[in-house]
């Protein structure tokens, strides 16, 4: 006979140590020479553990065919409990190689896998007459199951295992999907995005109305071609290792470079980015292109939240976790209840920009991205009116060197 059997599932190492105890045990109660559990192959059984007594003939990872009449056979067939008191008096036995065996007596339990796949028998057997009371039934019933449960336990694992694959497999084309499309869209948009910056210094003829339409359409047009490069990025980092090319960089001249860049942004709304370095000079090993992202984020999203006339201060310590970046404003504040998902994707907040820019929820995730693998966290600290402020730390090594003459902002 056939069965659907998931044969090729191993039993961890500890499980079967336990399940060759549970048959000592069961041995050693039901006062009977053998306690064995058996799992069936697609072409025979394997006695997969036994009483280690030496009082019976059954031993373990012994293989027999299938159709020579054992107990266990007529167990998993059935799929019911089996009762043999004496095999002498049943003539259905008398070619059984149990019974050649010298077994007389025996009481079998199914086995079977959550979805109802046979695994095998956990039986007793006896060299004598043995009706086996119902005291013994019951126990070897409740054994029976414990033995169960733990192939649920495997087999829950196993699917919880082929969920996670699957997830894995069905992200990773999403993500591939998400890159080609950003990518052929972006490639749309800088056609769309050339043709207004072309226009906008020709538009001498163009009336009041059309120009605001044209500043318009060029606006929208840099804010989808941000969303197309970080919805790039996203694909490029989720759920792997980004490539990092590493250099010595002096961190507090790399981060004044960077505030030199965002200044003139910052002008436009009135808004002075002060630096504030210690007085040693220090150098870290970083992928100065991706923390380079991971600044303009920070300093967009301060410049983003903060109102005319105001300060954003950039600061830079030592600490006992490496060197600490932190970008500081004095916007509005975050919600506490906001906070604990700045970090993850297309999160966005219920504050609104001063000037009505726009946010895809994608900058912080991508940051926090950059920076853990830099070997550091980051984080923000903000209490509603008090502004907030954005940190990270860089982990791994760093050098200091005293530069009084590091510049300040």
């Amino acid at each position: 006979m056939e069965y659907p059997i998931p044969e090729l599932i191993s039993i961890p190492g500890d499980m079967r140590r336990a399940w060759q105890e549970l048959v000592g045990l069961i041995s050693e109660s039901c006062q009977v020479p053998a306690a064995v559990i058996m799992r069936v192959h697609a072409k025979g059984t394997e006695i997969f553990a036994c009483h280690e007594n030496g009082e019976h003939p059954c031993q373990a990872e012994r293989l027999e065919c299938l159709e020579k009449g054992m107990f266990c056979e007529e167990v998993m067939r059935s799929r019911r409990p089996l009762l043999v008191s004496d095999t002498r008096r049943d003539p259905r036995w008398s070619n059984s190689l149990d019974v050649s065996s010298g077994l007389v007596a025996f009481l079998g339990m199914p086995l079977t896998w959550p979805r109802g796949e046979i695994f095998g028998t956990l039986c007793i057997l006896d060299s004598r007459e043995n009706s086996f009371p119902a005291s013994v039934v019951s126990l070897l019933d409740v054994f029976s199951r414990l033995v169960m449960s733990d192939l649920n336990v495997i087999w829950t694992s196993l699917q919880l295992d082929h969920a996670v694959q699957e997830i894995q497999r069905l992200n990773d084309e999403m993500n591939q999907f998400l890159g080609i499309a950003a990518h052929d869209m972006r490639n749309a948009l800088n056609v769309f995005l050339g043709s207004s910056k072309y226009l906008l210094p020709q538009g001498e003829g163009l009336t009041r109305k059309q120009r605001l339409y044209l500043d318009l359409v060029d606006k929208t047009g840099s804010t989808l071609i941000q969303l197309m490069d970080e919805l790039m990025d996203l694909a490029r980092i989720r759920n792997v290792h980004l490539p990092l090319h590493l250099e010595e960089v002096d961190l507090g001249g790399f981060i004044s470079e960077n505030i030199q860049f965002n200044q003139h942004l910052a002008q436009d709304k009135g808004i002075q980015i002060n630096l504030l370095l210690p007085p040693e000079r220090i150098t870290v090993r970083i992928d100065p292109g991706k923390l380079e992202q991971v600044l303009n984020n920070l300093l967009s999203n301060a410049m983003k939240f903060s109102p005319a006339n105001s300060t954003i201060q950039v600061s830079m310590d030592k600490g006992p976790e490496g060197v600490v970046v932190s970008v500081r404003d004095q916007g509005p504040g975050i919600p506490r209840e906001e906070q604990n998902g700045l970090f993850t994707p297309f999160m966005t907040t219920s504050i609104h920009p001063t000037s009505g820019e726009t946010s895809t929820g994608l900058g912080l995730y991508i940051a926090r991205r950059i920076v853990e693998e830099h070997g550091g966290r980051i984080w923000v600290e903000s209490e509603p009116g008090s502004g907030s402020m954005f940190c990270f730390n860089l982990g791994g090594k760093t050098d200091s060197v005293v530069n009084p003459a590091h510049p300040r902002w």
